[in-house]
């Protein structure tokens, strides 16, 4: 290898609420989270392109790079449930998301890569006698693709790019019960891939776009319940589909300083309803369904580099990532998801 770079960074979240765009994330890059990953996957200035547009391997020679992003969020949930006295918990969301992508030139044509990231996950934890206790305590889940990549340049300006990853979900629930306390911990693997194509019309000038396809998940594990001195048992599950995306990039360079823009589509509408089975009680039965009502979003932003010299660039950005949440009854308290403004 002839490069090794180590990233890592602290993200500061300028947000109306504690998360948007469902539970997606984009945090696999620090370089592309420095200008609110305006030109993701074709800027050419670091390895993430095997996860953002794999067609833009190309514009980038043989090397590796190992980061980390940590998300700590810290907030206050007011209102009234079903019912309940008006009250106030105290909410606590943290993830550390890292990452890693390698890729080799092969030929002038073909690159190969691969990579392993974070692509979807949550986490959000209260009080453990907050007033909305018998809703959510702890809410975790989260994503881990393993990526193979290629790219193969067509033309001198365009090219196109492809990879396959596995996906390992795991998901833990706790809520408080009439009687104690309910813990369900599940996980399952999947597969998928990402298509994309990169075209450069003139020297510096780069557009990209590029298809994820959904995960389907049909997670199984173990539920416990504590109901005063009884300690229950049993099998639990789900299907969870993460949903495909569209992500559509530009980036353009002039002197020294360069360009980008980005605008993503996500089909979070395949988040319609959540029903869980178990069998603690001895017979399979459903938990009651949550009514999720998701729709369909868009994440766009635009950011900026300046290329001061060889060792240092200055990078900013701002994004507006729209909430999946249709509407406020839908709001739930384990994902708590409105509109967001990125700043970066």
């Amino acid at each position: 290898m002839k490069k090794s770079l180590f990233y890592t960074a602290a993200a500061l979240l300028v947000s109306s609420s504690v998360w948007a765009g469902g539970y997606q994330l984009q945090e696999y890059s620090v370089v592309n989270l420095g200008r609110a990953f305006g030109g993701a996957g074709i800027a050419g200035d670091d390895y993430s392109a095997i996860a953002f547009n794999p067609a833009g391997m190309k514009y980038k020679n043989a090397g590796m790079q190992l980061g980390i992003s940590y998300v700590d969020i810290k907030a206050k949930a007011r209102g009234q449930l079903e019912g309940e006295t008006y009250g106030v918990g105290k909410l606590h969301a943290h993830k550390a998301l890292p990452h890693f992508f390698a890729q080799k030139r092969i030929n002038e044509n073909l690159t190969l890569g691969g990579g392993v990231y974070v692509p979807f996950g949550l986490g959000t934890y209260y009080d453990k006698n907050w007033y909305g206790k018998t809703h959510a305590v702890n809410s975790e889940i989260q994503t881990i693709d393993v990526a193979v990549a290629a790219s193969y340049k067509l033309t001198d300006s365009f090219s196109i790019g492809g990879s396959v990853f596995a996906e390992k979900m795991d998901a833990r629930l706790t809520n408080a019960t009439a009687a104690g306390s309910s813990d369900l911990n599940a996980d399952d693997w999947s597969k998928g891939y990402n298509i994309g194509m990169a075209f450069e019309p003139v020297e510096n000038t780069r557009f990209g776009v590029t298809y994820r396809s959904k995960t389907i998940h049909n997670i199984k594990g173990k539920h416990f319940v504590h109901a005063g001195a009884n300690k229950l048992f049993g099998e639990c599950g789900t299907k969870l589909v993460l949903p495909e995306h569209v992500l559509l990039t530009a980036y353009q360079k002039v002197g020294n300083f360069g360009l980008s823009a980005v605008a993503r589509w996500t089909k979070w509408s395949r988040f319609n309803k959540l029903t869980i089975y178990s069998d603690v009680s001895g017979t399979r039965t459903n938990l009651p369904t949550v009514d999720e009502n998701w729709r369909n979003v868009w994440m766009v932003g635009a950011g900026t580099d300046y290329y001061y010299n060889d060792n240092w660039t200055f990078r900013g950005g701002v994004a507006f990532d729209q909430g999946a949440v249709r509407r406020p009854e839908n709001r739930t308290a384990r994902v708590p998801d409105s509109n967001r403004w990125i700043v970066s």
